[in-house]
């Protein structure tokens, strides 16, 4: 993951909101070993990498019948029997009312000082200094619960584009502070594929309808609001300059203009910008120059985040982030990290933003966040109830290469390690 703090790497910010979560700005890994999971086709490929690691020449050989060697042990270790299981959790704190019902969880601020924040951007705008700005808010739910039982809750209840599980740990040291990183995103912040890079925007938002005909009215309501047309035009045209700096002249486009994507809990404006990736330029440039997604900052971007940084009591760390790979064929799919869960000593972290513009209503921001973040805490609360399989033995693990361990019988989630 890359946190949004990580983009100071590449913006001159001031220094005013406190660090209060002490986790890596970035965290990334050299994965040798991997089970990918389609389940869709209910089909498990297993990739071993043949890494050369002192690139010599002698290495070769050796490298590539050592990666053969360790798909064989995976390949044997998965077919192995395992008892089956099924898990169960209490749906209440998922069925209940948007905003007022469960789960119950406690605010990094009050109501009353996110709707101070909304004015304040307000007045930036009307000011001049901004077209949009997105602060945001962060909730906190205690939990017992298991990452991994998160991540079951959320699949099963708020399925999306992007869902992952982060094992992670705060640092080299041994018996550094151990988090977990939850996350069922709707949104990419970049994908390259054969040299072609896609942004796909959000903005706009609605709750889902209790029913198909009250989801159509929503919808249509949706896209008949100026305000939400205006904010995705606006962060239309961020992705396409953002694009623009490093694809070749005349090749970045708008698909798919206006279109409505429905997810559990609401239902976004969605729209596709690609282009083709100029010479010389690679999937890393296309990342530094989307991030992060002007859908979590505003625009003009610098200076949305230099409010943000005046309007939001502590850094936002993972949340605005990305959750991603970059592979060896040069391609890369990152997600933007909302919808997600830090989870760190007995505590689940979500974080949510609204976009604020010159006649935003304070209510209606604080509705939006409490609505986005609220599929991942009542997940959290869900995962609480699950009744647990019986505990995997240390000789039901199957050892990965490099570091760390993976139960075979957890195929649904394959956490990695750090």
């Amino acid at each position: 993951y890359l946190g949004y703090d990580a983009v100071r790497w590449l913006e001159r910010l001031p220094e005013l909101a406190a660090r209060d979560l002490p986790i890596p700005e970035l965290t990334m890994l050299l994965a040798t070993d991997l089970a990918a999971v389609d389940h869709h086709e209910g089909a498990v490929t297993l990739i071993a990498n043949a890494v050369n690691w002192d690139n010599s020449r002698e290495r070769v050989d050796a490298a590539y019948d050592d990666c053969l060697r360790r798909l064989d042990e995976m390949t044997a270790r998965l077919a192995e029997p395992a008892p089956a299981t099924v898990a169960t959790f209490d749906a209440s704190p998922i069925d209940g009312p948007p905003i007022d019902g469960p789960p119950q969880f406690t605010r990094q601020r009050t109501p009353e000082q996110y709707h101070d924040a909304v004015r304040a951007a307000v007045e930036a705008i009307h000011a001049g200094e901004a077209f949009q700005v997105v602060p945001s808010q962060r909730f906190e739910i205690g939990t017992d619960a298991d990452a991994l039982d998160v991540y079951r809750v959320l699949r099963a209840t708020n399925p999306s584009p992007y869902m992952y599980l982060l094992r992670l740990d705060s640092g080299h040291a041994p018996g550094s502070p151990r988090f977990d990183i939850v996350g069922s995103s709707p949104e990419a912040l970049v994908t390259v594929r054969d040299g072609r890079a896609t942004t796909h925007p959000i903005a706009g938002t609605r709750w889902r309808g209790a029913d198909p005909d009250e989801d159509a009215v929503l919808a249509k309501d949706l896209l008949a609001d100026e305000k939400e047309r205006a904010e995705h035009v606006m962060l239309v045209d961020l992705g396409r300059n953002d694009l623009s700096r490093v694809c070749e002249p005349g090749t970045v486009h708008v698909l798919d203009f206006f279109r409505v994507e429905r997810y559990s809990h609401v239902m976004h404006i969605e729209s596709t910008v690609t282009g083709e990736l100029a010479d010389g330029k690679t999937a890393f440039d296309a990342v530094a120059a989307c991030f992060p997604a002007g859908t979590l900052t505003g625009a003009p971007k610098v200076r949305a985040m230099e409010l943000i940084e005046a309007l939001e009591p502590t850094r936002r760390g993972l949340y605005g982030g990305v959750v991603g790979y970059l592979d060896f064929a040069g391609d890369a799919d990152t997600a933007i990290a909302i919808r997600t869960a830090l989870i760190r000593d007995g505590v689940a972290y979500v974080q949510a933003g609204a976009g604020v513009v010159a006649d935003s209503v304070p209510e209606y921001e604080d509705n939006e966040c409490l609505n986005k973040a609220r599929a991942v805490l009542s997940a959290v609360a869900a995962a609480g109830t699950m009744t647990s399989p019986a505990p995997v033995q240390p000789d039901r693990l199957a050892s990965v290469h490099n570091g760390g361990s993976m139960p075979v019988d957890t195929v649904e989630a394959t956490e990695t390690r750090g």
